[in-house]
């Protein structure tokens, strides 16, 4: 019998005995979860389907189906702790397709109107300032193409205000080549729009009371008008929570808006005989436009 390796045996049997007996159960590894950085991109993408399209208080479409597909993007640069919370640059595109489009004779006869906007929004904590750049042009060559800088103020008073915040914003907006408005004597002209928008959540639920009111200057309107229009509606915006967070925040939306145009949102209406000799007189008018969409922000 080799007794030296007998005791080596022995004495490796008992370092491991110990081994068992004294080590306990094994503990399980705490799995160590990494924060999710956070993007410096945001954004919506979605679409519109609208009744009648009005802009600036001029009717470009009542008739026919219209639905008006956008994107936006936003590219934060800044981010900062002190009176400049942050900085981004904004992209937005913007559509509207039409099926009525009589005498157009076009391959995209149903694109009315295609923009591109490029700007900067600086944040400061509650106020948030923008300026941007913007075009508007007809792929179906229904207007000529018109080129604008705009300067946009929006404020968050939910702080201050709660429940019965109303988030106003004001904007102007400046045509440096071509004209938004619908005179015919080839002024460029300028719009200015002020606005509230107060919203109140009930779950997934969320009504909103948009108000607002646009103008003119410069020649933009017929006449030489200012007053554009004055907007008030009703919008209703349901969030799809049964959409998986990694696709985006979902959300589906219906409302009206019901209209008093100025006198701009159509040709000049003859007077005839009952014209002061027989000139031309500019009335205004009522609209009710009944609109619905989809949107997903990320």
């Amino acid at each position: 019998m080799n007794t030296r390796n007998t005791t080596i045996a022995a004495f490796a049997a008992a370092c491991l005995a110990g081994s068992i007996a004294y080590a306990g159960p094994e503990k399980p590894s705490k799995k160590i979860v990494e924060p999710t950085p956070e993007s410096c991109i945001t954004g919506d993408i979605g679409f519109d389907i609208v009744s009648n399209y009005i802009t600036k208080g001029v009717v470009q479409q009542n008739q026919g189906f219209i639905i008006q597909p956008y994107a936006d993007l936003h590219f934060r640069i800044y981010k900062g702790a002190g009176a400049l919370t942050s900085v981004t640059v904004d992209l937005g595109i913007w559509n509207s397709f039409h099926s009525f489009h009589p005498g157009v004779r076009s391959s995209t006869a149903n694109w009315y109107e295609f923009d591109f906007l490029a700007g900067v929004t600086w944040n400061f904590d509650k106020l948030a300032i923008g300026t941007y750049w913007k075009e508007y042009a007809s792929p179906s060559d229904q207007f000529a193409n018109a080129y604008a800088i705009g300067f946009s103020l929006a404020y968050d008073d939910s702080a201050a205000l709660g429940a019965f915040a109303l988030h106003p914003y004001a904007f102007a907006e400046l045509n440096v080549q071509g004209t938004t408005g619908n005179n015919n004597n080839r002024s460029r002209g300028q719009y200015y729009e002020i606005g509230v928008a107060p919203a109140h959540s009930w779950g997934n639920l969320t009504l909103s009371l948009p108000v607002n009111a646009g103008f003119g200057s410069g020649g933009l309107y017929l006449g030489n008008r200012g007053f554009g229009f004055i907007g008030v509606g009703v919008k209703g915006t349901y969030d799809l929570k049964m959409v998986p967070a990694c696709l985006g925040k979902w959300s589906v939306y219906s409302g009206f808006n019901y209209y008093r145009l100025g006198g701009n949102s159509g040709p000049l209406n003859r007077a005839g005989a009952a014209g002061a000799g027989g000139g031309q007189f500019i009335t205004d008018k009522n609209e009710l436009v009944f609109s619905g969409g989809l949107k997903v922000a990320f």
